[in-house]
């Protein structure tokens, strides 16, 4: 359980920050106002674009919201930190002129914020200067969907009062569960405040999806489940609770050359002096062949609760699609077991999956089941591999999960 102390942080929108993404192009002073053209990345002017100018409030403690207030009085409170002073919509050639006077948006005061097309497509957050010139431009980009994880604990009542927020901006998000999720933000870079402290840096890149977790003292929960940097073929359970480690197998005529018959499990395991260990599988695959991975969590008949699971995250890098499975303990026919499952793609570059539970893949005839089904009693890890030749693994993690009980 925990909350944000929401008075410190949004005072702290009181004071000059550069958190916010760098300024896209000064306004412009005219004689009777202020002038902006929205143009998009083609650099051709976009009609009907909202624009938004605001300022930056100054407000003391005293006048912040109590930690006590509800989430209704929240969302009055939170815009207000930076004001909207006016709205208007950009004619044909992407022109729009505030009334506002110059001098209001002095001292990098204020900001303006553009939208367009259907549900946010496109979208911009600019700090703005004040010059004088003729009307300058700012550049809509495709919006970003952030989501925002603190790694509590699926079963975790997290506070409904409780808020994350972009530094400087008029963009928050109230919890969902474990996760804080917005929809549409411009790109750019932002401090992320939560809990009283700015917690992370994020950079936005237009059009992308960002999943990022933040750390929050007593409430993010997560166990290391291997990061291969002992050396050996264990999970890192085994170091408290007893298992046989990891074992791998090829099916239907597939191979594999890493690890091999010489070297083994630990011959695999590939020390590149910067992450430390990581294990690198290489697999010739053909026709409807495949190759797994995998380790019992506990003894073949042990099993543990894991329903507070949040999400499994792991790194990975290579060309293949793949599954990961957590499977029930209990054997049916033909040696297959329940299991709640997952797909996702590798790629030439270390990339962090997140794969969370409500997410995976039903296929009863192939024991693919809900994960809530089988939660209480999960057996095995395991990932299957049906294409590609290649998979480089590192740092699998459980997020909320601390002590497996």
């Amino acid at each position: 359980m925990f909350y944000f102390a929401l008075g410190l942080i949004l005072t702290m929108f009181s004071g000059c920050s550069d958190s916010g993404p760098e300024t896209a192009g000064a306004t412009s002073e005219t004689t009777n106002g202020i002038a902006i053209v929205a143009f998009d990345g083609a650099h051709m002017p976009i009609p009907q674009a909202r624009v938004t100018l605001y300022q930056r409030a100054d407000f003391t403690p005293a006048e912040s919201p109590s930690e006590d207030v509800n989430i209704q009085d929240v969302t009055q409170f939170l815009p207000s930190y930076v004001s909207a002073l006016e709205t208007a919509t950009a004619d044909d050639s992407g022109m729009v002129q505030f009334e506002t006077e110059p001098d209001q948006c002095q001292n990098a005061r204020c900001y303006v914020e553009g939208i367009a097309g259907e549900d946010s497509t496109l979208m911009v957050w600019s700090k703005l200067d004040v010059v004088d010139s003729m009307a300058d431009e700012i550049e809509l980009q495709p919006s970003v969907s952030l989501t925002v994880r603190t790694g509590a604990a699926a079963s975790d009542s997290v506070v409904s009062r409780s808020v994350v927020m972009l530094d400087a901006t008029p963009y928050w998000a109230k919890n969902d569960g474990s996760e804080f999720v917005f929809s549409h933000v411009p790109a750019g870079l932002y401090t992320l405040l939560a809990d009283d402290q700015p917690v992370a840096d994020v950079s936005l890149d237009a059009g992308a999806s960002v999943d990022t977790l933040i750390r929050i003292s007593n409430v993010t929960r997560e166990y290391v489940f291997e990061d291969f940097d002992d050396g050996d073929n264990l999970n890192n359970l085994a170091k408290t609770y007893k298992n046989f480690g990891w074992y791998y197998m090829p099916h239907k005529g597939a191979t594999f050359e890493s690890p091999d018959s010489a070297g083994g499990f630990a011959g695999a395991l590939v020390d590149d002096g910067a992450r430390g260990k990581y294990l690198s599988l290489k697999f010739t695959i053909q026709d409807t062949g495949y190759v797994m991975l995998g380790t019992h969590i506990g003894l073949d008949s042990g099993y543990y609760d894991l329903s507070s699971l949040s999400a499994v995250r792991m790194k990975v890098r290579g060309d293949c699609r793949f599954a990961v499975a957590l499977e029930h303990y209990r054997q049916l026919e033909n040696n297959n077991y329940n299991k709640a499952l997952w797909i996702a793609t590798a790629n030439d570059e270390w990339t962090e999956l997140v794969l969370r539970p409500g997410d995976e893949l039903l296929d009863e005839k192939n024991y693919q089941v809900a994960w809530g089904e089988i939660s209480t009693e999960i057996g095995i890890f395991s990932i299957f591999i049906s294409e590609g030749t290649r998979l480089d693994i590192d740092e699998i993690v459980f997020e909320g999960i601390q002590i497996i009980d």
